[in-house]
């Protein structure tokens, strides 16, 4: 089927996107306008959504709980369509799906919820709830699906795992192509639940390390002008006061330091609160710094992605909240990042980030709050240039093995496109492949 003849709705629980989308009128603008105003994964949703509509007969999302009913085409073609059923804000218990977490609508509900989403026709289901009357219907009418969980819950009592099982028979249906969990994590549990491993792909919302291959780096001439990244959060509970004083040291040792806060939006749902900027800055300016330190509270991943790759090294001197991934056992998005650009790293030895980070090997470390061994570490790194091209090989070989190769948009693109390439590729994802594993060194 080529994507002209596509009929792609998007199934979510609760969202409405309504008023985020009223005045935006270009897809390339929309991951700037809607910051701060949806979450990240929202933005992913609508911005992929905006993306696909010019190639497909017609794209909506749906949201199956909403304050009332609606049906809109914005202008960006991308229809928004909600149900009218409420969600309630504390569901009893008998009316409580606990393998998902969210209400099991009623008998009229859920023939509504059928009836809503069989009037836009889809040939393409986009799951991103479990909403079991609307995986039954699209099993029974055999439309093309595709599940992808954000998160799974356990079931408790003896009537939800039995409900439990029944979702688990309908997602290994032939009709349920793929089953996808944020994370390898996530899979490994709806795997051991009984999902099919061969038909699960761990993703992540965005794959910025994955849009470009950069070629191994070297030492520059000037060894006493060094340019330092750190991505995470902008707070002294992430380092940054240890990473401050470590510039001090370095310029009382002789360099010239360039240093970029980056902060992590990607895990974020709110604005950066001006506290925590105004922290900053007031720190910055009662060290002298200003001239070295420039900060960056909201960029996009790609422009990340050149600002790591840009530096010398990649400095993490706490794993910091805003670093972590969604799951612990995933890669940092940080250290994915510096991998992805080549751009050695220099990390504390806290657990999180020695889960990946090898000393000597993949990165050098240093003990956590202590900013004196940070600054020997990267005195090091940028006196001894076999070291410092080491790191720098090293770092993509590591990626390959550990990251989580799919994000949420290519793994629909290449789904609905069909192909035996990416069909393949899609089986190459699998967590039955045998690529996720522990062991990187």
């Amino acid at each position: 089927m080529g994507l002209g003849n596509v009929r792609l709705l998007i199934v979510v629980e609760n969202a409405d996107y309504r008023a985020a989308l009223s005045n935006i009128f270009m897809p390339e603008a929309m991951h700037e306008q809607l910051s701060g105003r949806l979450s990240p994964a929202d933005i992913h949703i609508v911005t992929a959504a905006a993306r696909w509509s010019p190639d497909v007969q017609a794209v909506a999302i749906f949201s199956c709980y909403s304050e009332a009913t609606y049906s809109d085409r914005t202008y960006l073609k991308v229809g928004l369509m909600g149900s009218g059923i409420p969600l309630p804000d504390e569901p009893a218990a008998e009316t409580v799906d606990k393998s998902g977490g969210a209400p099991a609508p009623s008998a009229a509900a859920s023939r509504k919820l059928v009836r809503l989403v069989a009037e836009f026709c889809p040939t393409h289901l986009v799951m991103c709830t479990r909403s079991m009357p609307i995986l039954t219907w699209a099993i029974r009418r055999k439309i093309r699906s595709v599940a992808l969980f954000s998160d799974w819950y356990e079931p408790l009592g003896w009537s939800e795992k039995r409900q439990h099982a029944r979702l688990i028979r309908q997602l290994n249906h032939p009709c349920i192509s793929w089953v996808g969990g944020n994370g390898v994590l996530t899979c490994k549990i709806l795997a051991a639940n009984g999902v099919d491993a061969a038909k699960l792909i761990p993703w992540e919302w965005s794959q910025p390390q994955l849009l470009r291959q950069y070629s191994p780096k070297t030492i520059r001439a000037d060894k006493f002008s060094v340019k330092l990244v750190c991505v995470g959060s902008l707070d002294a509970d992430a380092g940054i006061d240890d990473l401050l004083q470590g510039v001090l040291l370095l310029q009382q040792a002789g360099y010239t330091v360039d240093l970029q806060l980056i902060r992590n939006p990607l895990n974020d749902t709110f604005p950066v609160a001006v506290q925590e900027t105004a922290w900053l800055k007031a720190q910055v300016n009662s060290l002298a710094l200003s001239s070295s330190v420039t900060v960056h509270v909201s960029l996009l991943p790609e422009q990340m992605l050149e600002l790591v790759r840009d530096a010398d090294i990649a400095v993490f001197p706490h794993p910091g909240p805003l670093l972590l991934p969604a799951q612990d056992s995933e890669l940092p998005l940080g250290v994915a990042l510096a991998m992805a650009a080549r751009t050695p790293i220099v990390a504390c030895d806290h657990e999180v980030l020695a889960a990946h980070l090898y000393h000597g090997a993949n990165a050098v470390t240093f003990p956590m709050r202590s900013p004196q061994s940070m600054v020997h570490r990267i005195e090091r790194v940028m006196g001894q240039a076999a070291l410092y091209a080491q790191l720098s090989e090293a770092a993509q070989i590591t990626l390959d093995k550990i990251k989580v190769p799919a994000c949420w948009g290519e793994l629909i693109e290449l789904w609905m496109t069909d192909s035996a390439y990416d069909q393949q590729r899609l089986h190459d994802f699998a967590l039955s492949s045998g690529r996720y594993v522990k062991d990187v060194m």
